[in-house]
């Protein structure tokens, strides 16, 4: 696999971007723009607004309506503020993007010439750690970024191999094999396979979660497994129809995966877990740093998962007449610097 993606418009791979893709710098880092014409079903991917108060606001309405509704309120304001007008650095659509050492010069490099060409813009970046990331991050800042914890993410690191095995993880390895599903890993994909996986992940992401997720086309899986940018892992039915699917992708030793899906109508119990198991084997296998993103935080606890809290870095508009948003931006940033994984942990992250 190569971290290089082919150069496509965004709108192929993803129906709620509302944002086109570039890329920027000696290194071609993809950038996504915020559109003008934003639709209500905006993926977090590619919007800020998004992902801190649309996606807030539908976890909270079930048991906190009123507290929905106050989100949805900062939300209204954070488009007064003119979030909307945003420039994601480094930002290829997927939930998870990879920073190593390599990266960086390449990333605040590109920051600085989206800071010169869009002074009307905030820019950003996601997906930093503290504890990966200190280099860049202070780099960041002495461009006028702050940063906001934005999630928790687990990670399983298996590159010297698994200490202990979880007594979790042992019951979803036996439930995996005397499953009798087939698993295999693919890296070429036809258009029907490509329409399954959709299809699979449409039902979990989006039916079962949210219309906020990324709105994946076939084309999507098709072009990331064609051009070599990821791999698939598969649970095969031995009638040979894919029960279960996770997309593998891979930058330098770190393992992430940013799509999966499995079939709901079917007696085969508990295909989560049982797909678990199989991505875990695979980063066993292969020695590797899974980066399993956030969410289901109980379930991937209890299998290893170590919980790393995640930043997304802020600059406000350039330009001199918003200095006031600076000013916003660097109250945000000590009003939540006490936040940390475990306060987040305790909200059910």
């Amino acid at each position: 696999m190569r971290p290089t993606w082919p150069r496509q418009p965004i709108e192929r791979w993803m129906r709620n971007a509302s944002a086109q893709l570039q890329w920027l710098g000696q290194s071609s880092l993809a950038v996504t723009l915020s559109r003008t014409l934003r639709t209500p079903d905006t993926s977090y991917i590619t919007s800020l607004r998004s992902g801190w108060f649309d996606y807030a606001a539908e976890e909270l309405q079930a048991s906190s309506w009123w507290a929905a509704w106050g989100v949805r309120r900062l939300g209204t304001g954070a488009r007064w503020l003119g979030l909307d007008r945003l420039v994601l650095v480094g930002n290829w659509p997927v939930s998870t993007n990879v920073w190593n050492a390599a990266s960086g010069d390449a990333l605040s490099q590109a920051c600085t010439l989206a800071l010169a060409q869009s002074p009307n813009c905030f820019v950003a970046v996601r997906n930093l750690q503290a504890s990966k990331h200190a280099e860049l991050m202070a780099t960041l800042r002495g461009l006028g970024f702050v940063a906001l914890p934005a999630r928790v993410v687990y990670e399983f690191d298996l590159r010297q191999g698994l200490a202990r095995k979880p007594s979790h993880l042992t019951r979803d390895h036996t439930a995996r094999k005397r499953s009798g599903l087939k698993v295999s890993v693919i890296q070429h994909a036809t258009p029907q396979t490509s329409r399954r996986l959709a299809a699979l992940y449409t039902r979990i992401y989006l039916d079962k979660h949210s219309q906020l997720n990324a709105q994946y086309t076939p084309e999507f899986f098709e072009d990331m497994l064609n051009e070599k940018v990821m791999r698939a892992l598969l649970l095969t039915h031995s009638n040979g129809s894919t029960m279960a699917f996770a997309m593998l992708y891979q930058v330098g030793d770190t393992l992430t995966v940013p799509a999966l899906g499995y079939a709901t109508d079917t007696e085969i119990d508990g295909l989560y877990r049982l797909l678990f198991s199989a991505i875990h084997d695979y980063t066993q296998t292969h020695a590797l740093l899974l980066n399993y993103s956030s969410g289901a935080g109980d379930f991937k606890r209890k299998r290893g998962g170590v919980p790393q809290l995640e930043y997304t870095m802020v600059c406000a508009p350039s330009k001199k007449a918003n200095g006031w948003r600076a000013q916003l931006l660097r109250w945000l940033e000590k009003r939540t610097q006490g936040i940390d994984a475990a306060a987040l942990m305790a909200l059910g992250a």
